[in-house]
């Protein structure tokens, strides 16, 4: 019988999280107040830290972002405590022998709050990595240090996307937040394509591995929130900023199991989604080499296409139950249609 993946690595994804979040705070202590930091910086976990499905061979991934005044919009986080800040991160990393930072630190720098939100519809939202911070602040993200900071970055994200919410209220959907999901994800799978090369020479292996893991982790990031705002809408015609907040709060498994919850007649299809994705989290429960090596296997990588595929299926038939339980023209039946349209 198979291991219960999904809570094995949840609970161990939450006892790092919560000794790294501490670490940290004791390494600020050496050079600053703890508590005046966290009420003007934040830094939080994405990836599958923050999907609370990580194994022991998974590497961290953070934003760090820093409050601003109010009239002036200067940063509260000084230059000085940005260096000290981000050192400290990678002491904490280390210290927990996770693996190096990603792309040796390069996205590793503190963003303002007013970054995520002056940007936000524009064409170039994500020049400085402020529109994958955002998305994935409200699809995947835990706070490390800053929890006050974290909590207001998020309501304000989220009442950006709600900007037109008083004059709909009764009737609103979150079509400004959906579009940017689904831009996300498919900007995902475009990046996708490039990077696999080793001294100038295509690593099959490696796209494959990639592909792999963006068809379950990224897509599950992606549409658990886009059906959990579905549900929602479906079940009172409306979605408040509260209730975005609440879906965003959970992880991706989470929005699943709440999605079982309440629609029923889902609750079979919920099932299914769930017990792929733990047979997924069994797959990649080793390093990104020997996932690598495993792909190399023309009859693994030829089930894993397989396997992939039928996962995309299942989450694609949940959100058509959900829609097809609605009148054509109803809210809930054009969210779906807003998707694919």
């Amino acid at each position: 019988m198979m291991e219960n993946q999904i809570s094995i690595k949840k609970e161990f994804s939450e006892q790092r999280r919560h000794d790294l979040s501490e670490l940290l705070k004791n390494k600020v202590s050496l050079w600053t107040d703890v508590e005046a930091l966290s009420k003007t910086a934040c830094v939080y976990t994405t990836g599958s830290f923050g999907r609370s499905d990580a194994s022991i061979y998974s590497d961290l991934d953070v934003f760090v972002l820093t409050d601003v005044e109010e009239i002036s919009g200067r940063r509260l986080l000084g230059n000085l405590q940005e260096i000290e800040l981000l050192a400290s991160i990678i002491s904490a990393n280390r210290e927990m022998n996770l693996p190096e930072l990603d792309a040796d630190g390069g996205f590793l720098k503190a963003h303002r709050l007013t970054d995520y939100l002056e940007g936000l519809g524009k064409p170039d939202d994500d020049k400085n990595n402020t529109f994958t911070g955002r998305i994935l602040l409200l699809l995947e993200s835990q706070p490390l240090f800053g929890n006050e900071v974290y909590r207001k970055v998020k309501e304000e994200c989220i009442h950006r996307y709600w900007i037109d919410y008083s004059d709909h209220s009764d009737t609103f959907v979150p079509a400004f937040l959906l579009n940017d999901i689904l831009r996300f994800w498919r900007t995902l799978c475009i990046n996708y394509e490039s990077g696999f090369e080793i001294n100038g020479t295509l690593d099959p292996a490696k796209r494959r591995a990639k592909n792999y893991k963006l068809k379950y982790s990224r897509l599950m990031t992606c549409f658990s929130a886009v059906i959990g705002l579905q549900v929602q809408l479906s079940k009172t015609g409306t979605v408040t900023p509260e209730q975005a907040l609440f879906i965003s709060d959970q992880t991706p498994i989470e929005r699943l199991e709440m999605v079982g919850e309440a629609a029923p007649h889902c609750s079979s299809l919920v099932s299914d989604i769930l017990y792929k994705y733990n047979v997924f989290l069994s797959e990649v429960n080793c390093s990104k080499e020997d996932l690598r090596k495993k792909m190399e296997d023309a009859s693994f990588y030829r089930d894993s296409l397989h396997s992939a595929r039928s996962f995309g299926d299942s989450v694609y038939m949940l959100m058509d139950k959900i829609s097809d339980q609605q009148d054509v023209g109803s809210k809930a039946w054009r969210f779906l249609r807003y998707v694919t349209v």
